[in-house]
């Protein structure tokens, strides 16, 4: 496996992939992000709207098949850009999990985080069952839960906050 900046050559296959993990999302406010993070410009009020003002996201891509099999992103809220990345559609392929893939990748986002002198790494994630492989990886990597809030879903949205300065990477 290795690890590329989204291009318009993978951005079909994230998109797939992000939707495979996320089923509906083609429905909420947040569905444009990839497509927006190659195409600032033409997403300019998606941006203004959404607060976010930096948007960037990786694949890892599978070196046999080529296939996207994982995605990451990092993006800034305006209200707390300074001191904050969050993490973004963090996703990897089913048949590509429990291969520590995820593990490569969350470090590999965290490494960016800290490059860029945040002091935090945020994500939130929600307590449904299809997501607690996920919230178990970023408990193990040192993530904090910051608050909670009910969603449409009828689970609830779970924050969570790493402080950059204190990570140490396990082997």
């Amino acid at each position: 496996m290795y690890i590329e900046s989204l291009s318009i050559a993978t951005l079909e296959q994230a998109i797939h992939l992000r939707e495979e993990v996320f089923p509906g999302v083609s429905n909420s406010s947040d569905s444009p992000s990839l497509v927006a993070s190659l195409y600032r410009d033409k997403y300019a009020q998606w941006f203004s709207n959404s607060g976010i003002t930096q948007l960037n996201y990786w694949v890892a891509i599978d070196e046999k098949s080529f296939q996207v099999i994982g995605l990451t992103g990092l993006y800034c809220k305006s209200e707390d850009e300074q001191e904050a990345d969050w993490l973004g559609w963090f996703c990897v392929a089913s048949q590509f999990r429990g291969k520590g893939i995820g593990k490569e990748l969350l470090d590999f986002t965290i490494d960016l985080a800290q490059a860029k002198a945040k002091r935090y790494l945020r994500l939130y994630t929600w307590e449904h069952p299809s997501s607690s492989v996920a919230r178990m990886l970023y408990l193990k990597r040192g993530f904090y839960q910051i608050g909670e809030s009910p969603n449409k879903s009828g689970f609830k949205t779970i924050y969570l906050e790493l402080q950059l300065d204190s990570i140490i990477h396990s082997a």
